[in-house]
């Protein structure tokens, strides 16, 4: 029998789905894979390999219902419709249906109901039911803890116009809490957030949530994030930028959050979508500021297309540099060379009837009792 160290180094550099097969190999493989510590090493790992998570959203014929197919993509430089995974589920046609993502798992709803998808496991689970009737919601990691989040934002009930939020904790291997928890800190949420303030884009990164707001009041965007580790509230100023017009920046799809080697990222396009500058928020811990720094200037080559930024993948020799993955509204799907500064087309242009898509890793973080 190989020393317990060797066999989770061999075992941590495997792809998950052939590790969920492993468990049943003999109770020590089990307990091995099953452990916390080899998990999070496994997940450090996966990180240098992301996937495609595509989501497709089809009514079906003569019925009130549609089904939502979930599938994952695991060779980013050749996408092709062949999926590696594949869950379906029916829900009911006039339900609106959100999505949320952070990094290896998936929030969706059902009318008022939210469930949480790890696409590498196939678990499906369901959140408890919300009191009240929902206006959004979102999922981020906690990186220090090792815990998944997911913040339910709510009408308030007095009818002030005014939003609450609620809270549930997922811990690896625990079962799901049976009951929401009211944020009661949110003073500076959405600068005392109410209706007349939009959502526009909202990310998951490093033990944080942010999202990108637009008050109508003000006729401004802004940035407000919430810790997930002191679940403290706090607003942040968009990048100034001079290169991006005024116009531009209030064209509803003229920026996208975005990671970018880690940190948190915001891309501001050009009035005509023919250039985006990609800034990253860095931190300043002894004066405790924040400040934005232009990490990219990408010409897009005129192509006229609204493109969605997916994420950044980074070469497995050279983490300062990587690619970042585009998806326009007309034509394939490609990746930015950030060392070469070139483009490279991938996939095929079926990719682009999908309406969710987004980069994920392998995890083996269990929803729910082993």
């Amino acid at each position: 029998m190989l020393p317990c160290d060797i066999l989770a180094e061999i075992l941590s550099r495997l792809p998950a789905k052939n590790l969920c097969q492993l468990k049943l190999v003999s109770k020590h493989w089990l307990n091995t894979i099953s452990n916390t510590h080899f998990k999070k090493v496994h997940y450090q790992k996966s990180i240098k390999n992301p996937h495609l998570v595509l989501i497709d959203e089809s009514i079906k014929s003569n019925s009130f219902t549609k089904t939502l197919a979930i599938s994952t993509v695991d060779d980013l430089k050749n996408p092709t419709p062949n999926f590696s995974k594949k869950f379906s589920l029916d829900v009911l046609f006039q339900h609106y249906t959100n999505f949320s993502f952070s990094h290896c798992l998936i929030c969706y709803n059902t009318k008022n109901t939210i469930w949480v998808y790890n696409p590498t496991t196939q678990q499906n689970v369901e959140l408890p039911p919300v009191s009240i009737p929902m206006i959004s919601f979102e999922i981020g990691y906690n990186t220090n803890s090792n815990e998944f989040k997911i913040v339910h934002f709510f009408g308030q009930k007095n009818g002030d116009n005014r939003v609450g939020y609620e809270i549930i904790t997922l811990k690896d291997g625990n079962f799901v809490p049976n009951s929401w928890r009211v944020l009661e800190n949110h003073k500076n949420s959405y600068k005392g957030a109410d209706h007349n303030t939009s959502k526009i884009a909202s990310l998951s990164v490093n033990g944080f949530i942010y999202w990108l707001v637009y008050d109508k009041q003000d006729n401004e965007k802004r940035i407000v994030s919430l810790d997930l580790e002191n679940e403290e509230f706090r607003t942040i100023s968009c990048p100034k930028d001079s290169c991006i017009t005024q116009k531009s920046l209030m064209v509803y799809q003229a920026q996208q959050l975005v990671e970018v080697k880690g940190l948190f990222g915001l891309a501001q396009f050009s009035e005509n979508f023919t250039n985006v500058n990609i800034f990253v928020l860095k931190e300043e811990k002894k004066k405790n500021e924040h400040f934005w720094v232009k990490q990219f200037s990408v010409n897009l080559c005129h192509m006229g297309h609204w493109f969605k930024i997916v994420g950044y993948v980074p070469f497995e020799e050279d983490n300062t540099n990587g690619e970042i993955m585009f998806i326009p509204n007309n034509g394939r799907p490609f990746l930015y060379n950030t060392k070469k500064g070139s483009f490279t087309n991938v996939g095929e242009s079926s990719l682009l009837k999908y309406s969710h898509h987004n980069l994920y890793f392998d995890s083996l973080f269990c929803l729910g009792s082993e």
